[in-house]
């Protein structure tokens, strides 16, 4: 039997580093929950403590590699468990496991996924580089840490509690 993880298991570490890391970046502004089954797409519901507003991401994990040897990392979101509405993202995350943290993130309102992401059979791909300099479809979207994903979040939680201004 091998002693690697699988890749359910990378799936279940991220989420649960994510949940970590985004409540501590947040300073507990930010509470996210895991769903009994994620069969919808969405591995987290995050609720911010703020607004009273919450929303749900799809963590997508993988391991990272050395620094020296990024290129691109492919992500992939199966079209069954894709919706485009607001107030959903995709969170691609590069797990440093060794550090058991987060080396790389790219926050993809779903709205946005289809328009910069390849149509592959069954699944959408985005192949992001996590090279901090790179200049790519995905780089409006790359954090370079969970304290940047955390401020995102905030930012949208803030931007849809502000009040309507009355057409005059």
């Amino acid at each position: 039997m091998s002693s690697a993880l699988t890749s359910t298991q990378i799936g279940k570490v991220g989420e649960t580093i994510v949940g970590a890391q985004l409540m501590l970046a947040s300073a507990g502004r930010l509470s996210p929950f895991l769903p009994i089954a994620d069969d919808g797409g969405i591995d987290l519901v995050v609720h911010d403590k703020v607004t009273g507003r919450s929303l749900t991401i799809q963590v997508k994990g993988r391991v990272a590699k050395e620094e020296d040897t990024l290129g691109y990392t492919q992500f992939d979101v199966r079209t069954a468990t894709f919706r485009e509405e607001d107030g959903m993202f995709l969170l691609a995350v590069l797990l440093d496991l060794g550090k058991g943290g987060i080396q790389r993130a790219w926050l993809i309102p779903m709205a946005e996924l289809a328009a910069v992401s390849m149509r592959k059979a069954e699944k959408l791909t985005i192949t992001p580089s996590p090279n901090p300099a790179s200049k790519d479809r995905y780089t409006p979207y790359r954090c370079l840490d969970m304290a940047d994903v955390a401020t995102r979040l905030i930012d949208h939680f803030d931007a849809a509690h502000l009040p309507q201004t009355p057409l005059v």
